[in-house]
């Protein structure tokens, strides 16, 4: 989607304002777009918990399974520095059926194929995490191409021209019996250091079916998508009684019934006209336990003076939505770039005012994308921040490490977080 033009730009600084990150004039205005809601809850964890995601721990873990190594020094830094934050819970890549990476960290190397050392490396991931006592989201398969995603399913299948997000993931039969067996295969794994299945792992709080699943191909009002949702989160549900499942989803829908009409239409962005994918629908489903919403305004095209005030309406009004399907929301991917028209001052403002909201609304849980150990470059991907060794959380080198703290500390009041690492 095209950035904002300047102009729009230069209305936002305005508004968010030369007093700062954390203006109190636009933090005021986004609290007040976000009135106090009931409480929701991810399993036993505080409303508001603060999440991060750290997509690329299996990987991590495996490298250092390969070379031989005791521990994964990566994924120790990742869950150690979690826990000094405050965060309860990481959202990660329980998948990696990339080809590109066979003999390195491809966990399904060919149809219910698997490289060992790959899962012993997500065996760690789930060991360590319950050693620091982090829960984790696991994502099951992706829809981008990125560590296979849907592409790579249908073009294990044999079938013709596979795409990226193909729709025939969804609908054709071979490739759904493929998918929901990996499922039974991963669920059903005893972890070779606990020695606990995963489908009864502790560290464990949820399963998303897919990361970002989208309906493009499918019928418009996303009945198709909803049945494959029903179909393989009944499968994960059989096999993981005790632990949460998610769609994975972004919060889109077909049309903006049940929404603010007017100002997503003022807002001219394609999200609320999206075909194939219905959030309102798939959150519905019986065997779904919690309402999934990602938000990168950017992205979606909503950008300048509408930003602070879409981010509040994406999480108020899909946390209603939610809560009338009595389910709670979690907002798994919040993202503004780096290097985008937004100057770090600005991001803070938003990021802060959102958390806010977050909370006033009553929201579940929400992740900030993406939090990164020291060693990762910035140049891999465009929303890294860090609580880097050696500084205090609100070091301008770490970004958003204090916004981290401070939501996570209002979770419960009067709680201690680090302060420095």
């Amino acid at each position: 989607m095209p950035l904002p033009p300047r102009s729009s730009v230069a209305a936002v600084a305005f508004l968010l304002g030369a007093c700062g990150d954390g203006d109190p004039v636009m933090l005021e205005a986004v609290a007040a777009s976000c009135p106090r809601g009931p409480a929701q809850h991810l399993d036993r964890l505080p409303s508001g918990t603060m999440v991060l995601n750290a997509y690329f721990l299996q990987e991590e873990a495996t490298r250092d399974v390969r070379r031989g190594a005791s521990e994964s020094l990566v994924l120790e830094e990742v869950l150690a520095k979690a826990s000094a934050m405050g965060v309860r819970a990481l959202r990660t890549n329980g998948h990696n059926d990339a080809v590109s990476k066979v003999g390195d960290t491809a966990m399904q190397v060919a149809p219910l194929e698997y490289d060992e050392t790959s899962l012993v490396g997500l065996d760690w991931v789930l060991a360590r995490a319950r050693a620091h006592g982090i829960r984790l989201v696991l994502t099951l398969g992706n829809y981008w191409n990125a560590y296979g995603g849907t592409r790579q399913y249908v073009a294990w299948a044999g079938l013709p021209s596979p795409v990226e997000g193909d729709p025939r993931f969804f609908t054709d039969p071979a490739v759904v019996r493929h998918y929901k067996a990996h499922v039974t295969h991963l669920l059903n794994r005893v972890n070779t250091v606990d020695g606990i299945r995963y489908g009864d792992h502790p560290s464990v709080l949820a399963w998303e079916l897919l990361n970002e699943p989208r309906g493009r191909g499918l019928d418009r009002d996303g009945a198709r998508l909803r049945t494959w949702i029903d179909d393989v989160a009944r499968e994960v549900k059989s096999l993981a009684p005790g632990h949460l499942v998610g769609t994975g989803e972004e919060g889109f829908e077909p049309t903006t019934e049940g929404y603010d009409p007017l100002f997503w239409t003022r807002a001219r962005s394609p999200v609320f006209h999206t075909p194939g994918s219905s959030f309102t629908r798939n959150t519905a489903s019986p065997y779904i336990d919690f309402a999934s919403v990602h938000f990168y305004p950017e992205s979606w095209g909503l950008g300048g003076t509408d930003t602070a005030e879409a981010g509040a309406r994406w999480i108020r009004e899909h946390a209603a939505v939610a809560r009338s399907l009595g389910k709670p929301l979690f907002v798994g991917e919040l993202g503004l770039r780096n290097a985008g028209d937004f100057d770090i001052s600005q991001r803070r403002a938003l990021y802060r005012g959102w958390l806010e909201c977050l909370r006033n609304a009553g929201v579940a849980a929400g992740a900030l994308w993406l939090f990164a150990n020291d060693s990762r470059p910035d140049a891999w991907d465009g929303y890294t921040f860090y609580f880097k060794d050696g500084t205090h959380p609100g070091d301008p080198v770490n970004r958003y490490a204090d916004l981290v703290v401070e939501a996570a500390a209002a979770e419960r009041p009067g709680a201690a977080v680090s302060r420095s690492y």
